[in-house]
């Protein structure tokens, strides 16, 4: 059984390090500007403990199988009546997608955002990325606007 918790130490911060390096690795496919060989180190050691932000992990049988990492943005004098949250990394290990983790995962983060009293959650998504675009939809995510670019 998975079991979602939230990242506390050091050392479950580096699993996600090491997890967020593969999701950067898979998404090479939508961004030619992904490096090979770039290896995420010592990121979210810096994030789980700021207030502002969460990062949960799945494990299975005590190894890490995915995760998820959020962080509210306050802009002071914002035109906006509310906080928004945004996901910034979701990923789950390809031999354990289609079981729910990911919809697990979004759940804590769910949580987490109401009991901060947020209003809306964004989230950017490669659009040929098929999977977490029909995983979104899926969870009443709605394209909201469009970010066009320009190649050089």
């Amino acid at each position: 059984m998975v079991e979602i918790k939230k990242v506390v130490n050091d050392e479950t911060a580096n699993e996600c390090d090491e997890m967020l390096t593969m999701l950067l690795q898979s998404e090479r496919k939508y961004d030619e500007n992904i490096r090979a060989d770039y290896k995420v180190n010592g990121f979210y050691k810096n994030k789980y403990p700021d207030e502002a932000s969460v990062l949960y992990i799945a494990l299975d049988s005590s190894k890490p199988v995915g995760y998820v990492y959020g962080y509210i943005k306050t802009e002071k004098g914002s035109f906006a009546h509310h906080s928004t949250a945004y996901v910034d990394a979701l990923y789950v290990k390809e031999e354990f997608r289609n079981c729910g983790i990911a919809t697990s995962l979004l759940e804590e983060f769910y949580k987490w955002c109401k009991d901060r009293e947020v209003k809306s959650i964004e989230i950017a998504v490669f659009k040929d990325n098929i999977d977490a675009v029909k995983l979104y939809e899926k969870e009443n995510f709605r394209q909201n606007e469009y970010i066009l670019i320009k190649e050089l």
